[in-house]
C-alpha cells in the first residue's frame, strides 16, 4: 500500500523522537555510572569532574528540547542579572579592558549566542523511502577560555554547547579561575532550580598545564574546543582528539578614495576600541589610500582620540613591544595608561591613540589587543590590497573595509579570503552588534569551522529508511 507524504513525515518525526531520546553515548562504555559530589560545578579531582560532566550530559540528551531551551533560557537571564557584577570581577581578576565594555560584552554574549533553533533536522523523501539528518551532540567538551574575555566566552559557550546537548568541562585561564567558578556555579544553580541535572558544567579548583593535559587526553572527553593563545591551540592539536581551534588574528581595515570618512573614522573607533581591543576581531591598524587619509586622520582626531606624532610614536612603540612581540604588561590597558607612561596626562575617556606609520613598523604586524591604531598611507587600493594581505598575515579571521565601491568590496574580500570581511561597518558587526552576523566567541579559523555555533559543536546523524519498511502504526 502506498504512504502519503504526509503519513512518511509522522513516521519521521516519531523516528526522530525515538533516536533522539536513546542517543548512545560513548561515555557508557567507561563505568561513569556514579555521580560524585561536587561544589555546583567546582572540582578537585578530574576524574570526579569528568564522571560527573558525564552523567549530567546522559540526563541532558534524554530531556525534551523544549526543556533544554528552558536551561539556555535560565543561563541568559542569570548572565544578564550579574552582567556588570561579573564584569568587574573580570577585570579585577586580569587587569584588562573596561568595566562598561566588558558589562556590555556579557550582555551580548546572553543575548545574541544562539540556542537550540540553530539546530536543524532535514529530511528527503524519494521513491525509495526516506533519509533523516539531525544533529546529535558529542558527549563531554573541554573548552579552554581565554583570559581575555573569562565571563563573555564562559556566557557564550555555556549556551552554544548545552544548546547542542553536551556538557562542558571549562579550562579557565588562570587570570580567570575565579570567574569561571563564579559563572559555572551559578549556571549549574539555575539549571538545578528547573529539575536539570547538576554538573552540566564543570571546572578544577585549580589551573596548571600539568592538569590541562590530563584533562585533554582523557578518555572522558569527547571534543576539545580551544578559544585561546596559539600554546593551548597547538596544545589540543596535538590531543589526538577532535579539536576546534580558534587562532590569533591581526585584522586590518582599508579606506579608499570613495569610502565615508566621517562614518569610517567613527566605525573605526568604535571597532577598534572595544575593551580596549581586545576582541581578536577588532580592527588592528588602517590602510588608507593617500587621497582620502588626511580626511581620515582629521575625523579620527575628532573621535575620543589621542594622536602620537614624531619621536612619541617610538617611545610607545619601545613601551609595548619586546624583542619584536607585545609587552603583556600593556594588554588591554586604557589609553590613558600608555600615555601616562610617556608622561602625557590623558583623561581615561580616551579611547584610542591615533599613530600614522611606514608599513614595517612593527605594530602593522603584530596582533597587539592594545587602544592603539596604527595608520599606514598607500597610493592606491591595489597597494592596500596588498598590504592588508600581508598584515593579516594568512590568519584567515577578520578583515574591515570602508568603500562605496562594490567592485573594490568584492576584490578585497576574495583577496583577504578571512572567515569575516565586515564592509563598511565596525567589526562588532560581524557579531551581531549593529549588523547581521552570527555571535560567537570562538571563530575556529585554523580547524576550518568558521564562526562556532551550537551546531558546529554536534555532529552529523542520518537514518535511512526503505519505504517498504514503513507501516502505518
Amino acid at each position: 500500500m502506498e504512504i502519503s507524504e504526509a503519513k512518511i513525515a509522522q513516521i519521521v518525526s516519531k523516528v526522530l523522537e525515538q533516536v533522539q531520546k536513546n542517543e548512545p553515548n560513548p561515555l557508557n562504555s567507561l563505568n561513569l555510572n556514579i555521580q560524585p559530589a561536587g561544589d555546583l560545578g567546582v572540582f578537585h579531582e578530574i576524574n570526579a569532574a569528568v564522571k560527573a560532566a558525564a552523567a549530567a550530559q546522559r540526563e541532558l540528551a534524554n530531556l525534551s528540547l523544549d526543556k533544554r531551551a528552558e536551561f539556555i533560557e535560565a543561563i541568559r537571564e542569570v548572565s544578564i542579572k550579574n552582567a556588570k557584577e561579573w564584569a568587574r570581577l573580570a577585570y579585577e581578576e586580569t587587569g584588562m579592558g573596561r568595566v562598561a565594555d566588558k558589562t556590555q560584552k556579557n550582555i551580548n554574549s546572553a543575548r545574541l549566542s544562539p540556542g537550540i533553533e540553530d539546530l536543524k533536522t532535514n529530511s528527503a523523501t524519494g521513491d525509495n523511502g526516506v533519509v533523516l539528518v539531525d544533529r546529535a551532540p558529542y558527549g563531554v567538551i573541554a573548552s579552554i577560555e581565554p583570559a581575555t574575555h573569562p565571563v563573555a566566552c564562559l556566557i557564550n559557550h555555556a549556551i552554544t554547547m548545552i544548546a547542542a546537548g553536551n556538557s562542558i568541562f571549562f579550562l579557565p585561564h588562570p587570570k580567570g579561575l575565579r570567574a569561571a567558578h563564579t559563572v559555572v556555579r551559578a549556571f549549574n544553580k539555575a539549571i538545578i532550580d528547573l529539575d536539570g541535572p547538576a554538573n552540566l558544567m564543570v571546572v578544577l579548583d585549580r589551573v596548571n598545564l600539568e592538569d590541562l593535559d590530563k584533562v585533554l587526553k582523557h578518555p572522558g572527553i569527547n571534543l576539545i574546543v580551544a578559544t585561546g593563545g596559539p600554546a593551548v591551540v597547538e596544545m589540543s592539536l596535538a590531543s589526538g582528539k577532535k579539536a576546534i581551534a580558534a587562532g590569533p588574528g591581526n585584522p586590518p581595515v582599508v579606506v579608499d578614495e570613495t569610502a565615508d570618512a566621517v562614518q569610517a573614522a567613527r566605525d573605526i573607533v568604535v571597532g577598534h576600541s572595544f575593551d580596549n581591543n581586545l576582541l581578536c576581531i577588532a580592527e588592528k591598524e588602517i590602510i588608507a589610500v593617500d587621497c582620502k587619509a588626511d580626511r581620515l586622520l582629521a575625523e579620527l582626531e575628532k573621535q575620543n582620540t589621542y594622536r602620537l606624532v614624531g619621536k612619541d610614536i617610538d617611545r610607545l612603540t619601545a613601551l609595548v613591544t619586546k624583542g619584536g612581540h607585545i609587552n603583556h604588561q600593556y594588554v588591554g590597558k586604557n589609553a590613558s595608561v600608555l600615555l601616562r607612561e610617556l608622561g602625557i596626562e590623558a583623561s581615561d575617556d580616551i579611547r584610542t591613540i591615533i599613530i600614522e606609520v611606514p608599513a614595517d613598523h612593527p605594530l602593522v604586524k603584530i596582533e597587539q589587543m592594545m587602544p592603539i591604531l596604527p595608520l599606514v598611507r598607500v597610493p592606491n587600493f591595489e597597494a592596500a590590497v596588498k598590504l592588508a594581505v600581508e598584515a593579516e598575515q594568512g590568519c584567515g579571521h577578520t578583515a574591515m573595509i570602508h568603500s562605496q565601491n562594490v567592485e573594490h568590496i568584492t576584490r578585497y574580500a576574495r583577496a583577504i579570503n578571512t572567515t569575516f570581511v565586515v564592509a563598511n561597518a565596525p567589526s562588532s558587526a560581524g557579531l551581531a552588534v549593529e549588523g547581521e552576523g552570527v555571535y560567537s566567541h570562538t571563530i575556529a579559523s585554523p580547524t576550518g569551522e568558521g564562526v562556532a555555533t551550537p551546531r558546529t559543536y554536534t555532529r552529523e546523524r542520518r537514518l535511512a529508511v526503505g519505504r517498504r519498511a514503513l507501516r502505518i502504526v
